[in-house]
């Protein structure tokens, strides 16, 4: 394989409900004795990336932030890009710190960040962000995942409540998060090179998105990943492993 750099999922692929999976930090090592260049991807909203990476190595990942890309940090990177003042933020208080410069001023709200919340979303705070988007304000949605694995068990994600959204007051998100090529084009800004391959356990946003960018794609069968969803589904990886372990096969 003619493989340049690495875009790695996170949560399902190199660790399961703060367990590092089998192999993980062998793939890490490797990868950077051969001078292989990679990143980790994840549509993560609930975490500043500092705070982000921080957990990643408490739970025995070694990693450095700047090989870390969010979906929270693209979030602020596409805020500042569309010049916004003041936004409101539907974040967990550890996921605002990215933001600080867009937030706590008296200006008119010009912009919603949404992200993961999870249980906390209720009518009020719909209706309220219906009005706000009513105003001018823009919608930033940081993924529009459609559900997670939590505990062994998928659980709804928020992109059920920004479809709701849209519906409600006739505008589009910005969605930032994978599987947009804004955000694939964001993590790789500083990559001159497009010999790329995308590794993760999601069809729709580590797959479907890697083959859009024009990227090779492995499918590993650990995380989020179903084998009935697999055969229904018509987006199709250029690999499909047992696990990151396997990945060692291909580098």
């Amino acid at each position: 394989m003619s493989l340049k750099g690495f875009l790695f999922d996170l949560n399902g692929v190199f660790y399961e409900d703060n367990k590092v999976l089998y192999g993980a930090v062998e793939i890490i090592t490797i990868l950077r004795e051969k001078e292989i260049p990679f990143k980790f991807i994840s549509n993560n909203s609930t975490l500043s990336r500092r705070l982000f990476t921080k957990k990643l190595n408490e739970i025995g990942l070694n990693i450095f932030e700047n090989e870390v890309f969010t979906a929270n940090y693209a979030g602020f990177l596409t805020a500042q890009k569309l010049k916004l003042k003041n936004c409101k933020l539907i974040l967990n208080n550890e996921a605002q710190e990215d933001y600080e410069s867009l937030t706590k001023n008296q200006r008119k709200i010009d912009g919603i960040v949404i992200g993961d919340i999870g249980n906390s979303w209720n009518y009020k705070l719909m209706n309220q962000l219906m009005k706000n988007i009513l105003d001018g304000a823009k919608i930033i949605a940081l993924h529009k995942g459609k559900y997670y694995q939590s505990k062994g068990e998928l659980q709804i994600d928020c992109g059920a409540f920004i479809k709701g959204l849209e519906y409600v007051t006739g505008e589009k998100a910005i969605v930032v998060g994978k599987p947009s090529k804004s955000f694939f084009e964001l993590a790789i800004s500083d990559w001159n090179f497009r010999e790329i391959s995308v590794v993760g356990d999601d069809l729709f946003n580590d797959i479907k998105g890697g083959n859009k960018m024009g990227f090779s794609t492995f499918l590993v069968k650990t995380g989020k990943f179903r084998e009935d969803i697999f055969r229904k589904s018509k987006i199709r990886p250029d690999y499909c492993i047992e696990s990151i372990y396997k990945l060692k096969d291909f580098i």
